[in-house]
């Protein structure tokens, strides 16, 4: 929401630089990557590992952060127990990244 409305103080909160939040020159960029997963944008990894209390797992940090990755956590057991093959696409790059550490 706070990139919808270029709401730029709620963005930069916590920040020393303005360069470690997420860039408003492009919005329908940085919704798309709001859209796949939370960490694509600049600095929400960090703040959400901050908040942590204790160790967690590495899949469940991801997978807990992504409605997407939610679902695909979901339907991958049920698809290999009925023999499927699947082939994950995605546009960025760096959404591969965290399907690769994911996976």
């Amino acid at each position: 929401r706070a990139l919808y409305e270029k709401n730029v103080q709620f963005l930069h909160k916590n920040k020393k630089k303005a360069l470690d939040g997420p860039s408003l020159n492009n919005l329908a960029m940085q919704l798309r990557k709001c859209c796949n997963h939370l960490f694509l944008l600049n600095g929400v990894e960090e703040d959400e590992r901050a908040k942590l209390k204790g160790p967690i797992d590495e899949g469940d940090f991801l997978t807990s952060a992504s409605g997407k990755l939610i679902l695909l956590d979901k339907l991958l057991p049920r698809l290999k127990e009925n023999g499927h093959r699947v082939l994950l696409f995605s546009q960025f790059k760096i959404m591969l990244d965290i399907l690769e550490d994911y996976l």
